[in-house]
């Protein structure tokens, strides 16, 4: 599991300054103060939000429906296509019309914003699938609209939310196998505090 990096103080990054001769202005030394601080206030509401996450989805944690990480800006959390479509369309289940209402629940009692991605296996879509969406750039980025479609029919803002497609890049198992290639079909979901400055990417 990936946890939450320290902020490193800016007396120390003031230090590494003056070592190589760079001077760090009074101005700058407090908006560094006020990132440091922000980000600090960020990591322990996102540790909270995440120990939230985790009860809130204790059913599909266990039942190994979804897979969550804390990452140091923010809450990832990944689950199989499988979950929110039916097979060979992009139908919402039911099931995964419930977990949508989970989620949109736990949005709604905070202004995270929402970078949704959408992931394929290898094998290029068939049958009805492959009329609307010919190549896995199509349909994984059509993952990812449906699923923010989803959430903002039910009353979030759409300004929350980014949705990209990834296609079969960025597998995490095998496309050799079914088992590997249903695993590569996914949806990722990461949650980051608005508002806030990060010193990273």
């Amino acid at each position: 599991m990936r946890t939450l990096t320290r902020v490193v103080p800016y007396v120390t990054l003031v230090a590494l300054a003056l070592t190589n001769g760079a001077c760090a202005s009074k101005k700058e030394y407090d908006a560094s103060v006020v990132r440091g601080d922000s980000l600090q206030a960020a990591n322990v509401q996102l540790q909270a939000e995440y120990d939230s996450l985790q009860n809130l989805f204790a059913t599909e944690v266990e039942a190994a429906s979804l897979d969550m990480q804390l990452l140091r800006d923010g809450i990832e959390i990944e689950l199989p296509a499988d979950l929110l479509f039916e097979s060979g369309s992009l139908e919402v289940k039911r099931d995964g019309s419930e977990f949508g209402m989970k989620l949109v629940d736990y949005l709604k009692g905070n202004d995270y914003l929402v970078f949704v991605t959408g992931f394929t296996d290898s094998q290029n879509p068939i049958g009805n699938l492959a009329q609307r969406y010919p190549t896995n750039w199509e349909l994984s980025a059509a993952r990812a609209a449906l699923a923010v479609r989803f959430l903002v029919g039910e009353g979030l803002s759409e300004n929350r939310f980014w949705a990209t497609g990834r296609a079969a890049n960025d597998p995490v198992a095998s496309n050799s196998t079914p088992e590997g290639r249903a695993k590569n079909r996914r949806l990722r979901l990461v949650l980051r505090p608005s508002g806030v400055v990060y010193n990273t990417p």
